[in-house]
């Protein structure tokens, strides 16, 4: 993978929308090379597929929370498990092996906390979960999103 690979990658992170006429005009390459450089990112594995950037609260799943598990023996089965306890109201993201104290980290997000709570106990009752410890997000930033709140306090 090149450096125009990766500025391709970037573009693409960034909105996966982009036509591969904006991203040569962009990168300065010809269109129909940016075309066969992104079906070989595609075919490559690079680039695994294109999502929808969710406004969990217009989901009306406002409330995003960590939780870290402690499992007894293998992670993965638990995970898989755990990914499959999502319901309409508190839904896994996503779930990471994770070196340390902790087995796994979830990413979830919660219509509410009667809605997590719900969902950490579907959690604790798994056979090999041993322990849980829960961080509750007050806001997230993300390379393209800053909140009021943290530049006031930057400046």
């Amino acid at each position: 993978m090149d450096r125009t690979d990766q500025d391709i990658v970037r573009l693409l992170r960034g909105n996966g929308r982009l036509s591969h006429e904006e991203i040569s005009r962009e990168i300065h390459l010809s269109r129909p090379a940016v075309h066969d450089r992104v079906k070989r990112l595609e075919s490559n594995g690079v680039i695994r597929g294109y999502r929808a950037e969710v406004d969990w609260e217009a989901v009306e799943l406002p409330l995003t929370a960590f939780i870290w598990v402690r499992v007894q023996g293998i992670c993965h089965p638990v995970g898989q498990e755990i990914l499959a306890l999502s319901t309409a109201d508190a839904l896994v993201e996503s779930c990471h092996r994770v070196a340390g104290d902790w087995c796994l980290l979830l990413h979830t997000h919660s219509a509410s906390t009667k809605a997590l709570q719900a969902l950490l106990d579907k959690i604790v009752s798994l056979p090999k979960v041993q322990n849980t410890m829960t961080t509750v997000a007050l806001s997230t930033l993300t390379p393209d999103t800053q909140s009021e709140e943290t530049c006031e306090r930057a400046s």
